[in-house]
């Protein structure tokens, strides 16, 4: 009967780990010669949601949103309580903006051009990684089609 208890429990607990939501995909991406991951967000609704309401991100964090088609971006720190800079990078992979983002702040921060991502990092990662405008990411990681 003890055996029986157990095991029901064990699958129990299977079961609503089974139903959590899943968290973001990862991706790796090289940058000057140094590899990192980040989330992704790949969905409208990821990319909606971001990096709201966090309270922090590891260290060399982030978050790669992915479009399905270059044009100019725009986001905003709405519900945004960590202090983030953004790059936004072409289609050629090549990093065109960079800009910082103030938490909270909901006016628009927007490309200077047409991008396909854009990469969301704690404030001051790309400046302690020597990372600037004109340089190119490489994604590692393979990424699934973008259909919405």
């Amino acid at each position: 009967m003890r055996n029986c208890i157990f095991f029901t429990l064990i699958l129990l607990n299977l079961f609503f780990l089974s139903c959590e939501k899943k968290s973001h995909e990862t991706v790796k991406i090289e940058i000057n010669g140094k590899e990192y991951q980040f989330e992704t967000a790949l969905t409208k609704e990821e990319r909606r949601k971001g990096l709201m309401f966090r309270k922090n991100l590891a260290k060399n964090g982030g978050m790669l949103f992915v479009f399905q088609e270059e044009m100019v971006l725009s986001f905003y720190m709405k519900n945004t309580l960590i202090p983030l800079d953004i790059a936004y990078i072409n289609s050629k992979f090549e990093i065109i903006d960079i800009q910082n983002m103030k938490p909270l702040d909901e006016s628009d921060i927007t490309s200077a051009g047409p991008a396909l991502y854009a990469l969301e990092v704690n404030e001051g990662f790309y400046e302690r990684q020597g990372i600037k405008v004109g340089d190119k990411i490489k994604i590692l990681t393979p990424l699934p089609y973008i259909s919405e």
